[in-house]
């Protein structure tokens, strides 16, 4: 199974998965030095300062952390930005998509957790699932593949797939933020706490913060607006 999913990837032009977190917790992940952990790992570390997303966890896999495939799951993404009154900016991560191979990942063809879990499978046909011609999806909406569906991204835009206990450091791509303004601000707020900000490639992707632009980019094949972000030059 893993060297089907490994090849399906290469085939779909799957380059990366995406997991989206308050702007804070950017530094902690850091300075850790341990990768993002689920929610089970985070609560068993006393020490942890992270914030977890999702706490309530309704999918119950509190030990595995909600990923999306090529980009984040926009309408859940506003939904958490929305619930969130005191911290207000919140980046993406860009993770190697090579945990999708991983034996303990599952995959969820519509927002893991509906109907509290119930859709979520494991394996190679788990993965073919998210990218089915048709997928039931909330509000028992069919979601459907048109013909400029992109071909890296499952058929429902809200698709998740749960990798096992941690991401490491080393397999964070990129950190995705909405804009040129916001790269200077967390690169700043990192040396503020003692972290290097060059271990990160910070990108420009303000699609991924509005859930119309995105479904644009998925669903209709428009050209996704990333720029690789170069701090200005101190002399």
């Amino acid at each position: 199974m893993t060297m089907d999913i490994l090849t399906a990837l290469k085939e779909r032009g799957i380059t990366r998965l995406c997991h989206f977190t308050p702007a804070r917790n950017l530094a902690h992940i850091a300075a850790g030095r341990v990768g993002i952990l689920s929610t089970a790992s985070l609560e068993a570390d006393e020490r942890a300062a992270y914030n977890q997303t999702d706490l309530q966890r309704f999918d119950g896999k509190k030990t595995h952390i909600c990923c999306s495939i090529q980009f984040p799951n926009a309408w859940y993404f506003e939904k958490a930005r929305g619930e969130e009154r005191l911290f207000t900016d919140w980046v993406v991560l860009l993770i190697s998509p090579h945990y999708l191979a991983e034996q303990e990942t599952y995959f969820c063809p519509r927002n893991a957790a509906a109907e509290y879990g119930r859709h979520i499978v494991s394996g190679a046909a788990g993965f073919v699932s998210m990218f089915a011609p048709a997928v039931p999806g909330a509000r028992d909406q069919v979601r459907r593949r048109g013909q400029q569906h992109r071909n890296n991204c499952p058929t429902d835009e809200q698709a998740e797939i749960l990798i096992h206990d941690r991401i490491l450091l080393k397999d964070i791509l990129g950190v995705a933020v909405n804009s040129a303004e916001q790269a200077g601000t967390e690169r700043a707020r990192m040396r503020a706490n003692g972290v290097d900000p060059d271990q990160f490639q910070f990108v420009i992707a303000p699609q991924m913060f509005n859930k119309y632009a995105l479904s644009q980019v998925i669903r209709q094949g428009a050209v996704a607006n990333e720029t690789a972000y170069t701090p200005p030059v101190t002399i």
